[in-house]
């Protein structure tokens, strides 16, 4: 073992001597190992431990997690090749194929990979377990489902006796094939990068489609009698009844992968041909987040806007938007950026979406007792100086949220609205009284997520003046600018988009506004006011994002029709 990296991984962690003892025990001497160990003890977090051993070996280090593989480099090795050497193919650039590997500088294993491949390599590091996660996402197929389908006898199930159908479909659902197949569902999902699953019986078939940057697509189907072990799994594994067939049902399960688990919210509903699932993608139960303010695609006035906001000592911020438009996301950078020593930050969730050591994170389980509007009251007494309320879903939580915040809180949270002047009005309508509501209220953030124009299939066009008419404020004065659009790829599944951006309004509460809610005006007459202190919709920053080559007028139009 390098002994001067182990200083430095010491150091840098601040890790007592006996615990640095116990961890290289733990992984006998062996440097990699030693580098899981400190990333799973949240000694240190996998970027700087990468980085670290990278530098020791002379080579780059590549965080496989926030890497963009390419078909064409993946097509190089075969999935039983790369998990036979620990290595995965990255990307090629000019016929050299970017490979990493756990050992780079293993001179003999590069020879052989350079005569598998028939082509030039240029090696970089990764941690091993981070290679065995991505091998396993990246190869998934719906190919490789079909195959898995195959090894699976339902058939013969239906030529037993019903009293006997019931212990076989048991034992399937327990078995190995089911149990690979459910799984491979769930790497697909991840490779496709999807937020949603989706499993809808049909009449002789099961149906699975994929909602990917905001939109459903459909990837394949099964037949409706392997369908059924399939759901028995996911319920088993979500801890629901699986004899219950004619109720919906709610769930959650998690999924191990060797560098995460992945939670996951299941949700059953009867149809006509059977139960249809949603399972919601939430993310990695034991990351720490690294989210910042400055990187969510903010415009820069909405970005000094909220600043401002977070600078004041006491109110409320509202973040609104549809479901899956970000808004957790939002309320996460805005933690990390109020994160400091002298603030004691305590969050309200359903459910937890990232766990951030630092901060005091309170799930919210109604079959307990512990709803938002109760442990908010708690709360109360803990002395807080910021509080995160994951949702306003009722008018006792409303109510106490706008208390909390004229007493001398912080009070981060979200609301189901159209815009952010509904906002405003929003909470009246939920019972809370005006003069509470009006003094409360510093700021709101509606948003929407837009898709953003694939990079590796983006083409310029330049508009006609009618359709520049159409959509800006343009009077043939200045040049006709440039437009961005994606023309279609293996890497953005021929879409011509690939990820998504926000689209944000911001209204700062103003004292005329104020007394206007006070006077009871409409969401109209306030919507009119804030236009006229500088209040910009949804529609403006999106078109500001279309001319910045950022994602399209389509796009825009899509969430902003009612506009």
């Amino acid at each position: 073992m390098n002994h001067s990296l182990q200083e430095q991984l010491a150091q840098k962690g601040n890790i007592p001597d006996a615990h640095m003892k116990k961890m290289i025990t733990d992984a006998e001497h062996d440097m990699l190992k030693l580098g899981e160990l400190l990333i799973t003890h949240r000694w240190l977090d996998r970027d700087t431990v990468g980085v670290m051993i990278g530098d020791s070996l002379g080579r780059s280090y590549l965080n496989l997690s926030k890497t963009l593989f390419k078909q064409d480099a993946l097509n190089t090795l075969t999935r039983e090749q790369t998990e036979h050497h620990g290595v995965i193919p990255v990307y090629m650039l000019e016929n050299i194929v970017t490979l990493t590997m756990s050992d780079p500088n293993n001179t003999k294993k590069l020879r052989h990979l350079e005569h598998l491949i028939g082509k030039p390599i240029s090696p970089v590091f990764s941690l091993p377990d981070e290679i065995q996660t991505a091998v396993m996402i990246n190869y998934e197929s719906s190919l490789k489902m079909d195959d898995l389908a195959g090894e699976i006898d339902f058939e013969g199930m239906a030529h037993l006796p019903v009293e006997e159908q019931s212990k076989a479909l048991n034992a399937l659902v327990s078995s190995k094939p089911v149990a690979d197949l459910c799984e491979s569902l769930l790497r697909l999902a991840l490779k496709d990068r999807a937020s949603d699953i989706h499993m809808e019986p049909k009449q002789h078939e099961c149906l699975f489609r994929f909602r990917v940057d905001g939109v459903m697509m459909k990837k394949f189907t099964l037949p409706l009698e392997l369908y059924h072990p399939m759901l028995a799994r996911y319920k088993l594994l979500a801890e629901m009844d699986i004899t219950e067939h004619l109720r919906p049902q709610d769930g959650r399960l998690g999924f191990q992968l060797p560098t995460q688990v992945i939670d996951l919210r299941m949700s059953t509903l009867p149809t006509l041909y059977g139960e249809k699932v949603v399972m919601r993608i939430l993310g990695n139960r034991s990351a720490t987040a690294r989210l910042n303010i400055e990187k969510l695609d903010l415009s820069q006035d909405i970005l000094r806007e909220v600043r401002e906001v977070l600078a004041v000592p006491n109110g409320i911020l509202l973040v609104t938007g549809p479901t899956g438009s970000g808004k957790s996301t939002t309320l996460y950078a805005a933690l990390n950026y109020l994160n400091k020593p002298e603030n004691n930050i305590i969050t309200i969730e359903d459910p937890v979406e990232y766990q951030i050591p630092s901060l005091n994170q309170v799930p919210v389980d109604d079959k307990v007792g512990r709803s938002f509007a109760t442990i908010l009251r708690s709360v109360l007494r803990q002395d807080p100086d910021i509080i995160l309320v994951g949702e306003i879903r009722d008018a006792e939580t409303a109510r106490t949220a706008t208390q909390a915040a004229l007493t001398g809180h912080m009070v981060l949270t979200t609301l189901h609205t159209n815009d952010a002047v509904s906002a405003l009005t929003r909470l009246v309508d939920m019972g809370v009284e005006t003069f509470i509501v009006a003094p409360s209220i510093v700021g709101v953030m509606a948003q929407r997520l837009v898709r953003r124009i694939c990079e590796h299939c983006r083409e310029a066009w330049v508009p006609d003046e009618d359709y520049m008419r159409c959509y800006f404020e343009w009077n043939g004065d200045i040049i006709m600018p440039t437009l961005y659009r994606g023309k279609g790829c293996e890497n953005c599944s021929n879409t011509g988009y690939f990820g998504r951006l926000g689209v944000h309004e911001f209204l700062r509460v103003t004292p005329a506004l104020q007394q206007m809610m006070l006077q009871n005006k409409t969401t109209q007459e306030l919507r009119t006011a804030a236009i006229q202190s500088g209040y910009r919709p949804l529609r403006y920053d999106g078109l500001k994002k279309v001319l910045r080559g950022m994602t399209t007028v389509e796009e825009v139009l899509r969430i902003s029709a009612g506009e």
